[in-house]
């Protein structure tokens, strides 16, 4: 078989006549069907024209590995010649495409930010955004939008419960700190009673054994009375200090034993949670440390 570059049929300038009339061809009304439709006859034509000569030059390869490359050549000259135009149309093809998808989704647009409107806290995006999605997409944006109020709806619920809740045991605590620090005051306050009825009974008794012994020493040992007297008056002013301390000393333990007390509510610290505590004392103060959390391994 001769190789022959001119065997391509049709021509440059058959091709040059075709793509000149079809960029003749443009759209003026995007809702102008016999347009459209002038457009997609003509870009089928340059396609199988364009197709043809593809086929052909493939042809014309298979026949000589030494003409491969001029045949590639004119190959690629011919198509170039046709190619931008049916790009050209194609897009032409496209942007009508675009443009009446774009009319259909604007004739929705209402529809969609009423139906956005509905859902409280919603984001509702710009036009473009919502033009930019097909049905399919804009309800799995309503839906994605209902699920999130849902959500914040829930939280806010489950924070509103918990606020009640935390309220009810803050009151709860106060009302059980009150009553263990009256019962401690209560307890303490009968204790400082007995150990001041125990106090005076003793002191009674003791008067009265040094009144009959002054007495018995007094009819025995007239001579050594005012000797005696020296002593007991000593005595009992040693024994009313000694009181006076005890006394002192009980009520300092008292008030420590209340601002311990006290130290402890202060701190989270009851019967019920001690576990969590851990205390050290060194003689000059106490450390409280509580247990934060546990690891299981």
């Amino acid at each position: 078989m001769e190789l022959n570059i001119e065997k391509f049929d049709p021509t440059v300038e058959e091709l040059q006549k075709m793509v000149k009339k079809s960029q003749a061809i443009v759209v003026t009304d995007i809702n102008d069907k016999a347009q459209i439709e002038v457009v997609r006859k003509q870009r089928i034509e340059l396609k199988t024209v364009r197709v043809a000569i593809t086929k052909k030059g493939k042809e014309m390869r298979e026949e000589a590995l030494a003409f491969q490359k001029a045949v590639i050549a004119k190959e690629k000259e011919l198509v170039g010649l046709i190619e931008p135009e049916e790009i050209r149309l194609e897009a032409i093809e496209e942007e009508v495409k675009a443009k009446k998808l774009r009319e259909e989704r604007m004739a929705l647009l209402p529809e969609r930010r009423a139906k956005l409107a509905t859902i409280d806290e919603a984001i509702t995006p710009d036009d473009e955004y919502l033009l930019a999605m097909d049905s399919t997409e804009f309800q799995q944006y309503v839906n994605d939008c209902v699920a999130e109020n849902n959500e914040r709806e829930r939280v806010k619920m489950e924070e509103e419960k918990a606020r009640i809740q935390a309220e009810k045991d803050a009151i709860e605590r106060e009302k059980e700190a009150q009553e263990r620090e009256k019962k401690a005051r209560e307890e303490a306050q009968a204790e400082a009673e007995r150990q001041l009825k125990l106090a005076k009974e003793e002191a009674e008794m003791r008067v009265q054994r040094e009144k009959e012994e002054a007495e018995r020493r007094v009819k025995e040992e007239r001579e050594r009375m005012e000797r005696e007297q020296k002593e007991k008056e000593e005595r009992e002013a040693k024994e009313k200090a000694e009181a006076e301390a005890k006394a002192k000393a009980d009520q300092e333990a008292l008030e420590k034993k209340k601002k311990y007390q006290k130290w402890l509510t202060d701190n989270g610290y009851t019967e019920d949670k001690k576990t969590e505590f851990h205390f050290t004392d060194n003689g000059t103060e106490i450390k409280m440390y509580k247990l934060v959390s546990t690891f299981k391994k």
